[in-house]
């Protein structure tokens, strides 16, 4: 007899897919009912009208998706959360969450004992899940959500340019490649890439492109240029921008804006450049992007917030390089003579151009080793088959540890300079002293009073900087206090 799921996520509806979320969730049914799955697909109202203030078309689609008997599971994804219903035992046996990130709903999921399945879509967001799980109430001594800790499971995210390597031709929203673009990229200039809607921190991207300029004559190079989305420099940022470069230089020096395109249209755009570029505080959660980019022949540059850092193995293609001196000041001022290192990488991959193709090689056929639709597939429907298997019981409180956060990327133990996921800053002395203290210590050895005291003076677990884990279990930069 078949088991019966509800599939409560957004976006859906494709193709056209509504972006790489679109076409994950859209893949989902599919996948199920070929394993044998009974699916019943949900996708909520427009909240427009008077719908918007009365949801009466809501509660309709509730009740017919509810039908006679409640599904043996019901998977959300984190948005569908915040618009139709939080998971609970009344409306299905089980339940499941797909998290394509963290900024949806996290309410009805972070604490809630009603899921009972957690597919993180990398295992950098897979350990992420847990920290915020562990995270601890020491005046009780418990964790927010220990059954959690045991429900969580990461998948391998299908990526269209494996089934579709010149663009799928559900992917239509955008626009063709405009006539001026594709002039520019036929012209004598080196283009990169940065066409990612806010994920950028402009200063730190111009600075990288001044540096390219200033060190590309003694290369013999013609011009370096970024192509960037369409009104990502408002009024005010372009002129502040413009305020830090020489006398007679301007933004449009280093950067042509692109409207958003179609997949195929991005493709070609890819496959033209010479470099992609993501130098941000965005932590994502998996980076369809940089892989894309690769899969395109084109070397990715990034500072490697959130998952970027673990896409890919070194030599494939990927270049994750950060400083200590890119975290920025008391004030958030920032010092450009650190991204000359960024910019030195770039001019060192433009020397080569046969090894850096044979990186990104060597990087798509890893992308298509790992994720494409049969991969994700199997790992999907394996998880929610075993979603009633029993589970080991999360560990005792005073059997874990504390160990850095998941969301730290390094730690300066001299200077107390750390880049974090959550907030990049430079911890004061007495702060940096109780957390080279903390790391490593059981919980079992730890008062519950002190604990609270100096959380609320430090907020080392608040910030991300520190989490509760098993013994053994990795949640941090392990050298970060060599």
């Amino acid at each position: 007899m078949s088991k019966s799921i509800a599939l409560l996520l957004s976006k859906t509806g494709g193709p056209p897919f509504h972006g790489s979320v679109g076409y994950v969730n859209d893949a989902i049914a599919p996948i199920l009912a070929r394993r044998g799955w009974d699916t019943r697909a949900f996708a909520p109202p427009r909240g427009q009208g008077q719908e918007a203030l009365l949801p009466l078309a809501l509660a309709s689609q509730l009740a017919a998706l509810d039908g006679d008997a409640r599904p043996d599971v019901a998977l959300y994804d984190a948005a569908a959360t915040s618009v139709v219903r939080a998971p609970s035992r009344g409306t299905a046996r089980r339940n499941a969450m797909l998290y394509h990130g963290l900024a949806y709903g996290a309410g009805s999921w972070m604490g809630s004992a009603d899921v009972d399945l957690h597919l993180a879509n990398s295992p950098y967001l897979a350990r992420v899940l847990r920290a915020f799980f562990a995270f601890p109430n020491w005046q009780r001594r418990e964790c927010l959500n220990p059954a959690g800790l045991q429900a969580v499971v990461d998948l391998p995210l299908p990526l269209p340019c494996v089934e579709q390597p010149d663009g799928h031709p559900g992917f239509t929203i955008g626009a063709d490649l405009p006539t001026n673009v594709r002039r520019a990229l036929d012209g004598d200039v080196i283009w990169g890439h940065a066409l990612q809607p806010g994920k950028n921190d402009w200063f730190a991207t111009l600075a990288v492109l001044v540096w390219l300029d200033m060190l590309r004559s003694a290369a013999r190079l013609p011009r370096i240029a970024l192509l960037i989305p369409q009104g990502a420099l408002g009024r005010e940022l372009r002129a502040a921008l413009d305020g830090m470069l020489p006398p007679g230089r301007s933004c449009d020096d280093y950067f042509l804006e692109v409207p958003l395109l179609r997949q195929r249209a991005l493709f070609e755009v890819m496959r033209a450049c010479r470099f992609g570029l993501a130098y941000g505080p965005v932590p994502e959660s998996f980076g369809f992007y940089a892989l894309e980019s690769v899969h395109n022949g084109c070397p990715f540059h990034t500072n490697g917030a959130g998952n970027l850092r673990f896409l890919l193995p070194a030599g494939h293609g990927l270049r994750v390089h950060e400083s200590f001196d890119m975290v920025p000041g008391p004030q958030g001022e920032q010092d450009p003579s650190a991204y000359r290192a960024v910019a030195e990488r770039i001019l060192s991959d433009l020397a080569r151009p046969q090894a850096v193709a044979d990186e990104c090689a060597r990087g798509a056929a890893l992308v298509r080793e790992r994720h494409s639709l049969a991969a994700f597939g199997r790992a999907l429907g394996d998880a929610l088959d075993a979603i009633d298997s029993p589970r080991p019981a999360p560990p005792a409180f005073d059997e874990m540890h504390v160990q850095f956060g998941p969301l730290v990327r390094a730690l300066d133990p001299v200077t107390g300079r750390v880049h974090c996921d959550y907030a990049s800053t430079t911890l004061a002395p007495d702060a940096l002293a109780a957390l080279r203290q903390l790391v490593g210590q059981p919980c079992s050895a730890l008062d519950g009073r002190d604990m609270h005291a100096l959380e609320s003076s430090h907020r080392l677990f608040a910030r991300g900087l520190l989490s509760l884990a098993s013994a053994g279990a990795v949640a941090g930069p392990a050298s970060a206090l060599a």
